[in-house]
C-alpha cells in the first residue's frame, strides 16, 4: 500500500472517529436533557387563559423534568411577536414558546409576519382547545340565534358586534355566518377579551363574538348565549347549538400550544412531548381548564404538525372566499 492511500486511510478513519464522537455527544446531550432551566414566551398578558394555561403546563413539566420553566410574556400582533422571536432562537429546547394555531396558520394568511409558520418551527405539542361563542345582554330581546339572525337581516348595518381582534376566529365566525345569511353587520373589534365583552355589556354593540372567557360570565347571570363555535355542544351549555349544527361549516379550531424553533432534536422533543403529556393529566391542569372553559388535549408533534399543514389551504381558502385577501400573506415556508 502506498504511502498516499495509507494516509487517505487515516484520515477517512479520523473523520469516521469524529463523526461517531459527535453523534454520541449529540445523542447524550438529548439523553441528558434538560440540564438547565427552559425559558417559554407567553405570547398573551397575564392574567387569561393562555397565560393561565401555559403556566399551569408548565408546572406540571418541570416535576417529570427536574428543571424550572422560566416563563416570560411577549405579547402583541395576537401572538405572533413571541412566535416571531422564537424563529430566531437556537433549537436546543431551552427556548421554547406557547402559541395558538391562530399564530400558524390564520393570522398569516391574512398578514406579514416575520416568521415562516410551517417551516421555522418545531410543533411541539397541544394541549387545549379553545371554546368560544355568541352572547348578548341577559335582557336582550333574542333569546336563540335565530331571532338575532332575524333581526340583523331586517336591520342592515345597524348591528354591531365586538371581538378580541380582526382577524381572530371568533372574527371569522360572525363574516362566515353573515355571508352565508346575507347580513351586513358591523365589527366592532377590541385589544382583548374582556374589554370586547365589556361593550356589550354596557349596550355599546349588541353581540359580542367571545373567547372562553364569557362562559363564566354566562353561568353568573351576566350574558346570554346564542350559540358556540366549538365541534360539539358545550357540556355547560347543552340546548345551544354550534355554528355548524348551525349550517355555517364553520368551527373554532384553535389549540393551544408549544413550539419550539425548527430543527430540534426528534430525541428532546419526545421528552417535552411526555413531560406535557403528563402534565395535562394532573388535577391541577383539568381544574384549571375547567376554569377557563378549555378542553385538555394531548397532541404529540407529528400529529399536530400535520393538523397545522392541512389546515393551511383551509384557511386561505376562508379567507379567500370572504374577500379578506386575494392570496396568503405569508409564504408558509
Amino acid at each position: 500500500m502506498t504511502f498516499r492511500k495509507k494516509g487517505i486511510l487515516v484520515l477517512l478513519s479520523a473523520l469516521m472517529l469524529t463523526i461517531c464522537s459527535l453523534v454520541t455527544g449529540i445523542n447524550a446531550l438529548a439523553e441528558d436533557y434538560p440540564t438547565q432551566s427552559v425559558t417559554m414566551y407567553i405570547p398573551f398578558a397575564a392574567g387569561g387563559s393562555m397565560d393561565s394555561s401555559s403556566r399551569v403546563l408548565a408546572a406540571g413539566a418541570e416535576k417529570v423534568l427536574g428543571q424550572p420553566f422560566v416563563m416570560i410574556n411577549k405579547t402583541g400582533g395576537g401572538g405572533t411577536v413571541a412566535l416571531g422571536v422564537l424563529a430566531g432562537e437556537k433549537p436546543d429546547g431551552y427556548i421554547l414558546s406557547a402559541g395558538t394555531s391562530t399564530g400558524i396558520f390564520r393570522i398569516p394568511v391574512q398578514r406579514k409576519v416575520p416568521y415562516k409558520p410551517l417551516a421555522d418551527f418545531t410543533h411541539i405539542f397541544a394541549y387545549a382547545a379553545v371554546s368560544s361563542g355568541v352572547v348578548v345582554k341577559p335582557d336582550a330581546p333574542w333569546k336563540t340565534w335565530q331571532e338575532f339572525v332575524d333581526y340583523a337581516r331586517q336591520n342592515p348595518a345597524k348591528v354591531k358586534y365586538s371581538t378580541a381582534g380582526a382577524g381572530s376566529p371568533m372574527h371569522v365566525a360572525m363574516e362566515v355566518a353573515g355571508a352565508k345569511e346575507g347580513i351586513k353587520w358591523i365589527h366592532v373589534p377590541y385589544k382583548g377579551s374582556m374589554p370586547s365583552l365589556t361593550a356589550v355589556m354596557g349596550g355599546h354593540v349588541e353581540a359580542c363574538s367571545s373567547g372562553p372567557k364569557f362562559v363564566s360570565m354566562v353561568q353568573q347571570g351576566q350574558l346570554r348565549v346564542l350559540a358556540v363555535h366549538t365541534k360539539e355542544r358545550m357540556v355547560e351549555f347543552p340546548d345551544i347549538p354550534t355554528f355548524m349544527e348551525l349550517g355555517y361549516n364553520y368551527l373554532n379550531d384553535t389549540f393551544f400550544s408549544v413550539h419550539g424553533p425548527a430543527g430540534m432534536d426528534p430525541a428532546v422533543v419526545k421528552k417535552l412531548e411526555d413531560a406535557f403529556a403528563k402534565s395535562v393529566d394532573t388535577a391541577e391542569f383539568k381544574d384549571m381548564a375547567k376554569k377557563f372553559a378549555l378542553q385538555p388535549l394531548q397532541i404529540g408533534s407529528a400529529e399536530y404538525t400535520k393538523i397545522l399543514e392541512d389546515g393551511w389551504p383551509k384557511q386561505v381558502k376562508i379567507f379567500v372566499d370572504l374577500g379578506r385577501v386575494k392570496e396568503a400573506a405569508t409564504q408558509p415556508r
